[in-house]
């Protein structure tokens, strides 16, 4: 198998995981929406600013602020339901492997 076709098989793999990650996003936020509208989630002003720099350093790859960012969420009060699953996604988010060589050196045992 040729690099360039190891290289393309690697970039749709990520993309696909990518699209499923901003897919589960999308609908977390819209879950967090949803359940404070309804009454069923209790956040402070401060959790809500974190949430939003949360949100926004998920979007932008900023490892170091979506730890930061998680951790005040946490900080403010106990969490559950729709923003502990925001809580998980961003903790795959700080940590997705965008090195190539691991799964390019996987490409070529196939």
């Amino acid at each position: 198998m040729r690099v360039e076709e190891m290289t393309n098989r690697y970039l749709q793999r990520l993309d696909e995981r990518l699209r499923a990650y901003e897919t589960a996003l999308n609908q977390t936020v819209a879950d967090i929406e949803r359940d404070y509208d309804s009454g069923f989630l209790n956040v402070t002003e401060a959790q809500w600013q974190d949430i939003a720099v949360l949100v926004e350093n998920i979007a932008q790859a900023n490892t170091r602020m979506i730890h930061e960012a998680s951790e005040s969420v946490r900080a403010d009060g106990e969490v559950s339901g729709s923003l502990l699953n925001l809580l998980e996604l961003a903790k795959h988010f700080a940590t997705l492997d965008f090195s190539e060589a691991p799964l390019i050196k996987q490409e070529a045992k196939a």
